[in-house]
């Protein structure tokens, strides 16, 4: 009987054991086919992080070289808006408002030792095209040329410039000059602002020298007239028969002092080989001398001479042929606040263009800013006696920035 119990026992057991294995096989493939596609799972999850990784890798790079480019790009600018009130001793009354300039200035820099620049301007608020040329206004480039260091001391320009004469021609923003209106002198007789094509060589000294040559685009003016500002071709399809070619000497040597020598030569003015106006030559002498506190005086000389084929014309005979003018300037700053001073003598090509002109007035930097506020006096008087009538006098005011 024991026996027989035993057996029963026995095979109980083995049933038992045998459904227990058949269940834990099948538990075990589940877990398995689970664990199988656990795995695929996390495959395909380490297939999306690298390929987020990937895209965000990609996208940092190009932000990064867009970054890096912005980092080689230089914006800014330069404006002004003028209201002049003035009389003649002959009764004329003039009022004007006038958005004189929009300027805005590009760069890059390729890299460490070749650079680009530009200027672009607006003149006069609007561009319209009229029979008359009134209210026409102008659009401008200014400036467009590669700058490449040859050395530490030696820099090469190519492309549209600023010829290097006078103070005002190459740095003209209205922040950095007193006066609503620039100086007569270096306006007809530079003339500010005045740009060509060419190539420019700069070569600095330790000594406080710095030399600059150009050869560039010459003018092209009137045979009758020898009116120099109307003379600048702009670069617009210049004519280039005859080349030009401008230098300075400039020390800074002395600690507030800036002081140049400058020369322009042209072989023809008028660019035509068959009119009596020949080789013009421009030179003069300029100084700026800060000093003490807030003190500054400026001064500046311009001598034009023109030759002819035939000087017995009358442009040659009344004396039109050798203009100068001379510009003097004091200056004083308190903080934000400076006055000044300035006297212009110009004697140009005509009796029209013989005159002295006295300013006095002040310009406020709001917050010691690169925005100002401009006013002055105004009095001009003609040399000749038969222009008494057009002597005038009145106010100027404007405004102005730069960034």
């Amino acid at each position: 009987m024991k026996k027989v119990g035993l057996i029963f026992v026995l095979m109980f057991t083995s049933a038992l054991n045998a459904e227990t294995l058949e269940h834990v096989e099948e538990e075990v493939h589940i877990a398995l086919e689970t664990i199988g596609q656990l795995k695929a799972e996390i495959n395909e999850l380490k297939e999306i992080v690298k390929m987020q990784g990937e895209i965000q890798e990609s996208t940092t790079s190009r932000i990064a070289k867009t970054a890096k480019k912005f980092e080689k790009l230089h914006l800014g600018g330069y404006g002004e808006l003028h209201y002049n009130d003035t009389e003649t001793d002959g009764g004329t009354k003039s009022k004007s408002m006038d958005a004189h300039r929009f300027v805005l200035f590009f760069g890059y820099d390729f890299n460490e030792k070749v650079r680009f620049r530009s200027e672009f301007e607006l003149e006069h608020a609007l561009v319209k095209d009229t029979a008359d040329g009134s209210n026409g206004g102008e659009v401008e480039l200014e400036q467009m040329y590669i700058e490449m260091d040859l050395s530490d001391a030696t820099s090469l320009r190519a492309g549209v410039i600023l010829i290097p004469m006078g103070i005002l021609n190459e740095h003209h923003e209205p922040p950095t000059f007193y006066g609503v209106e620039r100086n007569d002198v270096e306006k007809y007789l530079i003339p500010t602002t005045w740009w060509a094509g060419g190539v420019e060589v700069v070569h600095k000294t330790k000594n406080g020298f710095m030399f600059e040559a150009m050869l560039h685009e010459g003018m092209k003016g009137s045979a009758t007239t020898g009116y120099i500002r109307g003379g600048r071709q702009k670069s617009a399809s210049a004519t280039a028969n005859d080349l030009a070619y401008t230098a300075r000497i400039t020390y800074t040597g002395i600690p507030g002092l800036k002081a140049s020598l400058f020369y322009n030569h042209q072989a023809d003015f008028t660019q035509d080989s068959g009119d009596n106006i020949d080789k013009l030559d421009i030179m003069g002498a300029s100084a700026i001398y800060q000093f003490g506190s807030g003190f500054e005086v400026r001064g500046l000389h311009v001598q034009a001479e023109f030759d002819g084929k035939d000087e017995s014309g009358t442009f040659f005979t009344n004396g039109f042929d050798e203009q100068q003018g001379t510009f003097l300037e004091v200056s004083k700053r308190f903080g934000n606040v400076g006055f000044f001073a300035n006297n212009s003598v110009v004697s140009g090509e005509s009796i029209s263009r013989q005159y002295t002109v006295v300013q006095y007035g002040f310009s406020w930097w709001p917050q010691g800013t690169d925005a100002v506020i401009k006013a002055n006096w105004y009095d001009k008087e003609y040399s000749n006696p038969s222009k008494d009538s057009s002597d005038a006098d009145g106010i100027h005011l404007g405004m102005g920035y730069e960034f």
